[in-house]
């Protein structure tokens, strides 16, 4: 096989799933995938681009009309059971169509030993290999979930994010106008916080997921009184690390003339991150229980959710 083909590169298939690209390390890529290094440094870097895995027997067998290189490449039973009833030349060119392309990693599940050639193969190309003791479903499932998660887009919204009755709500609004004292008050009726003042979002399938930044992560700024750690004054009970975004509450000062929902026969909607999100806008003026009404606002979205609308109720009774 010509040594000099361009690598990544197929004669049929110019498929592509390249999207955001990622580094990390072999070390963490092996803790994240309960994985075995067998190739590789643990503090070396690998690119990944795709949430997808690849088995790639066809490729094995000179059919790289489905291949796609930027995944990453898993071995089962079926595989080295492919590369074992060829003779040793054979052998060596199949396991070389895969190695030359560029591709992240390759993995071997339920505990298979990797074969020499693949070893040699990915030392001449640089390629990480890993092992796992587990069937090969339960990997690629590992594997996909943790992509899926490293891949994800992101942003981040100024605001406080919460688990009230189960539900994420993301409360946002102006500076200064109390978003962090009714998330402190939310916090004393038993709910939990997960981020204050900034909300790191990422998009896993259609679900948004918020949390704190590292630096930030326990933290209320409540001003007047400062900085308040909420693990030590509440407990470990009152925070948890992430929590998918259901509900939007954005405060803003009252304004007369403005117009606000009245009877709550509509649902409306926010975009985060290409996915639509129930959203309230929360009129602020003096007198006003802000965290009795978030929790209401949320005990109202859960209802709707469930079939229940109290406009549609009441409604019915006229």
């Amino acid at each position: 096989m010509d040594e000099n083909k361009k690598r990544g590169s197929s004669k049929k298939n110019k498929k592509s799933e390249k999207s955001k690209k990622v580094s990390i390390t072999i070390g963490e890529f092996a803790k994240k995938g309960n994985l075995k290094i067998k190739n590789g440094n643990a503090d070396d870097i690998m690119t990944l681009t795709s949430i997808n895995i690849s088995r790639p027997g066809l490729l094995l067998a000179d059919k790289d009309d489905y291949f796609v290189a930027e995944r990453v490449q898993m071995l089962g039973n079926a595989e080295l059971h492919y590369l074992d009833s060829l003779d040793a030349q054979k052998k060596q060119e199949a396991i070389m169509r895969l190695m030359e392309h560029n591709i992240p990693c390759l993995v071997l599940s339920g505990d298979l030993e990797p074969p020499k050639e693949v070893i040699e193969l990915a030392k001449k190309y640089k390629h990480p290999v890993f092992a796992s003791h587990i069937p090969l479903y339960e990997v690629m499932n590992n594997i996909v979930m943790f992509l899926n998660d490293l891949l994800a887009e992101r942003e981040s919204v100024h605001g406080v994010l919460l688990d009230i009755y189960g539900e994420g709500v993301l409360i946002t609004g102006p500076s200064h106008i109390g978003k962090s004292e009714t998330a402190l008050e939310l916090i004393d009726r038993g709910h939990r916080l997960v981020a204050d003042d900034l909300v790191m979002m990422r998009r896993v399938k259609d679900k948004i997921i918020g949390e704190a930044p590292d630096i930030l992560k326990y933290f209320i700024e409540v001003r007047g009184v400062g900085i308040v750690d909420v693990r030590h004054l509440f407990g470990v009970g009152a925070l948890i690390d992430e929590y998918e975004i259901d509900l939007i509450i954005e405060m803003e000062y009252w304004r007369e003339g403005a117009e606000y929902e009245r009877l709550g026969n509509r649902t409306n909607y926010q975009n985060l991150l290409g996915i639509d999100i129930p959203y309230v806008k929360l009129p602020v003026m003096p007198g006003r229980n802000l965290a009795i009404i978030v929790e209401v606002a949320t005990s109202n979205m859960r209802m709707n959710k469930m079939g229940y609308n109290a406009m549609t109720e009441l409604d019915s009774r006229i």
